[in-house]
């Protein structure tokens, strides 16, 4: 017939894998093309007149989904076609239900089929007594399913599987009520601390049929079976284990059947997810709420977020919101609340975990001290009165870093102790708070402070430059603020090395001495460091301390004042006043200047004094006498022309000298200087007027 285009056969059919197929051109006119393909491959060309060329291709091997290409030269022409092979027998068909709903039937295959779309094989279930249902799959799968026919109890199932090369068929005939195998639909897991909640839930018309389910337990703890009687809405099975070990992953999975018959599957090791729900109360400047959490599951991608609900009671009213991070945070008012969190997993929504929200509460449990030993810390708290669900021990894993970091564990109402191992770092302060549980929430009862194991502080004390100075103390001062969180440990006390300081030129020992002082009050900041020498320079090292050690030092350096200090009494004589100054263990020439003029007390003497002072038949005293003018503020009761006379005194020996000499003895006053030598000395400085 006339054409004007290149026409190719065979073209678009589907061919019998193995066979053996001639491939031809009609070309419009008389054409010497003698290169004609197939599947990439160029065959010899059969001339079959001068418009018709042919290729033969022997033994077609099956193809993909998209064909194969028979093409002329190198020319756009090309035909496409399919290779496959006739259907084979089904193995292994079955039909069984697991809610008495639908039925499902399933079968196997040898080989799969290759080709897609309209190529593709065709299913069909032809159902005794009711009707055929023709089934197209998408993909190739080898189950197809069909609603249960009311009031049916007898099935006669035929699968009839065609394509263009052929068809196959198999056939089931059973009671349906024999082949019933439940499977839930929904296991949920509510975890508490010795014990959890597992449930099975199970959706079907069971009516008139008595059901099992067994829940097992890994770790492994024994099995547990309960028995129902079928019913035809949804059915929960709910299993308490209990005498479970805290803080421990458990995985579990379940099965049900219909009494007589075997088991049905096992549910899938899907996420068992259990909400572990914890707070942090915010009161400044506004009430806030900051919800954290942990989900426990087997596979933690099966969780695609999180459904949180407040509920407040005054006013009664409820909110939920969708998240997808394991923290939130919430506005609060003074009110109790209660707050729920549950997990969103492809098969629904797990058991919600609950928190109650207590009113603003002002009670701060105090602090106390505890040591950890390097790993873990022993925590002990007495037991609340009040609590009824758990306790709750809430600490920072980074101290007082930021951020917080937050971490709790519950504990069960029962016991008041816990050892804590969570990776503690040395040289950090964690504090611990734990909560007591009632049914309006948790309030902190007890605080534990503690390092895993100390370390010497990193700070120094600030020393302060203008201490107390005497001829042979000095008083130290400081600031240091030992109760910082951020200290390496407890601090202990104080260490300060004192240092004497060789002068050059001096006639002093050329030696440095040193000596230590230790402090053991964290709290005090000043320490009198006493039996120095008069008039030496001095290094004072201080240095904070804790259990491990000391830390960096701050440095001082202070000299000690001259021995001239008065003992701020005069004392009067027949209304002749006498001040007293300490004497020095040589004697020095002193300018009045030298000597302080304060706090003077006039006290009248004791006859011990005048006695002391005045023995004319002492052999061992004697007086130098230099005069000056008083200075009129010491003396506003006395005459203006008061005299001030400098006395020195030496004695070997204190005699007892009678009441009646009470006059000094003016002979003496001139005895030698060089009398005293390797006698003891006071240095006396006498008032009159």
């Amino acid at each position: 017939m006339p054409h004007s285009e290149n026409l190719l056969f065979p073209d678009e059919q589907v061919l019998r894998e193995g066979s053996t197929v001639m491939f031809c051109c009609i070309f419009p006119t008389e054409t010497h093309n003698t290169d004609m393909s197939f599947n990439n491959t160029s065959y010899k060309v059969i001339n079959i007149s001068t418009q018709v060329k042919a290729i033969r291709v022997e033994n077609i091997k099956a193809t993909n989904g998209y064909g194969v290409n028979f093409y002329i030269g190198d020319s756009d022409d090309a035909a496409v076609n399919y290779v496959t092979f006739p259907p084979e027998k089904p193995q292994d068909f079955r039909c069984e239900t697991k809610d008495m709903r639908n039925v499902s039937c399933s079968w196997k295959i040898r080989r799969d089929p290759n080709l897609n779309e309209e190529q593709r094989r065709k299913y069909t279930l032809l159902i005794s007594d009711s009707r055929a249902v023709s089934w197209n799959p998408k993909s190739n799968s080898t189950a197809c399913s069909f609603e249960v026919v009311p009031q049916q109890i007898h099935y006669n199932i035929t699968l009839l599987v065609t394509n263009s090369l052929g068809r196959e068929s198999e056939t089931d005939i059973f009671n349906i009520k024999d082949r019933v195998f439940p499977v839930p639909v929904l296991l949920d897991v509510a975890a508490g601390v010795l014990d959890s909640v597992v449930v099975l839930q199970l959706n079907g018309s069971f009516k008139g049929l008595l059901l099992s389910c067994q829940l097992e337990i890994e770790p492994r703890v024994p099995i547990e079976e309960l028995d129902k009687n079928g019913s035809d809405s949804v059915q929960n099975y709910t299993f308490r284990l209990q005498n479970l070990k805290p803080s421990t992953q458990y995985y579990t999975k379940g099965r049900c059947a219909v009494q007589g018959n075997n088991w049905g599957q096992w549910t899938e090791q899907k996420p068992l997810v259990t909400i572990d729900l914890w707070r942090r109360i915010r009161d400044d400047p506004n009430r806030t709420v900051t919800l954290v959490w942990k989900s426990v599951s087997s596979n933690s991608s099966h969780i695609k977020a999180y459904e949180v609900c407040v509920s407040n009671r005054n006013p009664q009213r409820s909110v939920c919101m969708y998240v997808t991070q394991k923290q939130t945070e919430v506005p609060l008012d003074l009110h109790m609340c209660n707050i729920s969190v549950r997990a969103i997993i492809q098969s629904g929504l797990s058991i919600p975990s609950h928190i109650t929200i207590s009113p603003a509460y002002t009670d701060i449990p105090k602090e106390k001290r505890i040591w950890g030993n390097a790993k873990e810390f022993q925590l002990t708290w007495m037991r609340d009165s009040v609590a009824t669900c758990d306790y709750v021990v809430e600490w920072c894993m980074l101290g007082i870093a930021s951020p917080c970091n937050l971490q709790w564990r519950k504990v069960p109402v029962n016991q008041t102790s816990l050892n804590l191992d969570a990776d503690f770092k040395a040289g950090v302060q964690y504090t611990f708070t734990i909560y007591s549980c009632s049914a309006e929430g948790h309030r902190p009862c007890e605080k534990r402070i503690g390092y895993v194991e100390e370390q010497e502080p990193m700070r120094y004390p600030t020393l302060d430059t203008n201490p107390n100075i005497t001829w042979s103390s000095v008083n130290l001062k400081w600031s240091f603020n030992e109760e910082d969180p951020s200290h390496t440990g407890f601090i202990t006390g104080y260490e300060i090395t004192v240092q004497e300081d060789s002068e050059a030129g001096s006639d002093k020992r050329a030696l440095k001495r040193s000596f230590k002082q230790f402090v053991d009050d964290p709290h005090s900041k000043s320490f009198t460091v006493s039996g120095l020498e008069e008039d030496q320079l001095y290094t004072f090292h201080l240095a904070a301390c804790t259990s491990a050690g000391c830390g960096p030092e701050t440095t001082g350096t202070f000299r000690t004042r001259k021995n001239c200090e008065p003992n701020h009494h005069i004392h009067t004589n027949r209304n002749q006043p006498v001040l007293f100054y300490n004497a020095s263990e040589k004697i020095y020439s002193l300018r009045i200047e030298d000597c302080k003029w304060c706090d003077v007390e006039i006290l009248p003497p004791t006859v011990a004094e005048k006695t002391w002072l005045a023995s004319a038949e002492d052999p061992s005293c004697s007086f130098i006498g230099p005069k000056v003018t008083l200075p009129s503020f010491l003396t506003p009761s006395y005459h203006p022309t008061t005299i001030l006379t400098n006395f020195t005194y030496m004695s070997s020996v204190q005699q007892d000298v009678p009441s009646e000499l009470l006059e000094t003895p003016k002979t003496e006053a001139t005895r030698q200087e060089s009398e005293i030598s390797g006698f003891s000395s006071d240095y006396v400085t006498s008032v009159a007027t």
